[in-house]
């Protein structure tokens, strides 16, 4: 009974896709390296933000070799606003490896793709099917909805044993249905009807068999994830500007938000307290910035990522004297008519279109 039950609801879920495909750039797309591309923007970001992202990053990195010989930084740019830079960072590491491993072909190997950094089990099962036709089910958030609510899974997969048990019944599922769209059925099904909350049950093409919708508990499946500890933070930037409009920013380094993107002088807080002037001369004067200052403005922000709810303040600081320095305690001298050309997170890019640019 079980197995007909797979079999009929892949068939059923490829039959209403094709019929119901939504209309997005990547679809219908089979050069592995524009699929690679989409379904990294995906992660975590809802297709209609990914669009004009998708589009911007091909027309600027339309192959493998261009990204692969771009800078970082330059990635990062085009990037900026998406969110999640280190998918970006990922992305332009795999490419270098792509030329210097395999002459720039993308692997058509599930294992090698799989090996490329910033490619998870879902990222390399969806690039198999969708460019290389390879019977394999992409079991991602949405996946796992639709197969617990349909089967009855009451079990979240935070496990590896777990993480088998939605593979095997995706898996099952496609059985001998064309993998690209099945895969693509699951995705859209996920993403129109069968959403998180208050699912469209009347509309859904496997609604008949699903166990969650017989037994009304829809909103119950699947079942949620261990409560995050969500970090609390207080970001405070100098923002300064001399007198031939020279300011300093340096790149973010290690494994912390934002890695590889610019900022300015910044002083991270524990409390909400606003910078005096005389804290905030202070802390120029590490920089090794002596001129006497002028704070202009203060503006604040909240931002709130997966992990951290931030509280962003940016101080615009006037200084009576000119950078002459290049370097200041790894802070660099830009104008301020050239900070286009940097990538900086969403949140200073906001404040920058505001305030300063």
């Amino acid at each position: 009974m079980k197995k007909t039950r797979f079999r009929q609801a892949g068939a059923q879920l490829v039959t209403w896709v094709q019929d119901n495909e939504r209309q997005l750039p990547w679809k219908s797309e089979r050069d592995p390296f524009k699929i690679w591309v989409s379904e990294i923007m995906l992660q975590q970001t809802r297709a209609e933000q990914v669009t004009v992202y998708y589009k911007r990053f091909l027309d600027r990195f339309p192959t493998i070799s261009a990204l692969a010989s771009a800078d970082e930084t330059d990635v990062l740019r085009i990037w900026e606003g998406l969110g999640y830079y280190s998918r970006a960072r990922n992305l332009h590491k795999a490419a270098i490896q792509i030329i210097r491993n395999y002459n720039g072909v993308f692997p058509s190997d599930y294992d090698k793709i799989r090996a490329l950094p910033g490619i998870g089990d879902y990222t390399a099962a969806a690039i198999s099917a969708f460019a290389f036709g390879a019977s394999m089910a992409a079991v991602d958030g949405n996946a796992i909805r639709i197969l617990s609510r349909y089967f009855g899974i009451l079990d979240y997969p935070d496990t590896a044993l777990l993480k088998k048990k939605y593979m095997e019944y995706a898996q099952n599922c496609l059985g001998d249905s064309d993998p690209a769209h099945f895969n693509q059925g699951m995705m859209d099904l996920g993403a129109t009807i069968c959403i998180p909350r208050q699912p469209l049950c009347d509309q859904c093409p496997i609604s008949e068999g699903c166990y969650a919708r017989r037994m009304k508990i829809t909103s119950n499946l699947p079942p949620p994830r261990k409560r995050i500890t969500i970090k609390e933070r207080v970001l405070q930037y100098v923002v300064i500007t001399d007198e031939i409009g020279n300011t300093l920013i340096r790149r973010r380094e290690g494994k912390d938000i934002w890695c590889g993107l610019y900022e300015f002088v910044l002083e991270e807080t524990k409390e909400e307290t606003p910078l005096s002037s005389q804290k905030i001369r202070s802390i120029l004067t590490k920089t090794g910035l002596m001129y006497p200052l002028k704070v202009l403005s203060v503006k604040e922000y909240k931002h709130i990522l997966t992990h951290q709810r931030l509280l962003v303040k940016f101080y615009h600081v006037k200084l009576k004297g000119r950078i002459k320095e290049k370097n200041y305690s790894g802070y660099q001298a830009e104008s301020v008519k050239n900070l286009l050309n940097f990538a900086f997170p969403r949140i200073t890019r906001v404040y920058l279109s505001h305030e300063i640019i």
